[in-house]
């Protein structure tokens, strides 16, 4: 006999599916963020979920991109550092807008002054929100500037890609280090 809880459930993935099916020459910013990643040679993500960035997750999942979920943000950022000191590519953390930033700050300032080369993607709610008070909205972009060889804002799904394949040749070209990218909400939800 199945349970009502059981058949919402499998209902609701049921609809997740079709409407996956129905958009298949689509993507979301979030899977741009995955696919941009390991066209990087990035194959870990450090993290500690969050609602900002939770699209990225799933496009981990589809690229095979291992997710290794912390306790806490700064965790995930020497976690990251690590993982570049010791494999000479390319470390990768990702947190939520405004607390997941700052407590990650201690690690990506760590990576600035040992060279290493960390790419940082923050959440930041929607555009249409922004510097309006919304959920965790704190100017991530200006307080990573000095602890980071490249610092920016993603505004458009379009430039997902682009921003990340810029960012990762800012963190090995000259002295390695680390590099911020602030992409807000919507645009990770945003399908093209």
């Amino acid at each position: 006999m199945t349970s009502a809880k059981n058949q919402v459930t499998s209902d609701t993935a049921q609809d997740t599916l079709a409407r996956k099916s129905e958009s298949a020459n689509l993507i979301s910013g979030g899977r741009l963020v995955a696919k941009a990643l390991k066209a990087e040679g990035v194959d870990t993500i450090f993290t500690l979920c969050g609602g900002h960035i939770i699209d990225i997750y799933d496009g981990c999942i589809d690229e095979g991109i291992r997710i290794v979920d912390v306790r806490h943000e700064q965790v995930a950022a020497h976690a990251a550092d690590a993982y570049a000191r010791q494999t000479g590519r390319l470390g990768c953390v990702v947190t939520t807008a405004g607390p997941g930033c700052t407590n990650a700050m201690t690690g990506i300032a760590t990576a600035f002054r040992s060279e290493s080369p960390v790419l940082h993607i923050g959440g930041q709610g929607a555009l249409n929100q922004h510097k309006m008070g919304s959920l965790q909205d704190l100017p991530h972009v200006d307080m990573m500037a000095p602890i980071t060889k490249f610092a920016a804002g993603v505004r458009s799904t379009e430039r997902i890609a682009d921003m990340i394949s810029m960012a990762a040749r800012e963190c090995f070209s000259g002295a390695p280090g680390p590099a911020y990218l602030e992409i807000p909400r919507d645009t990770l939800d945003r399908e093209v």
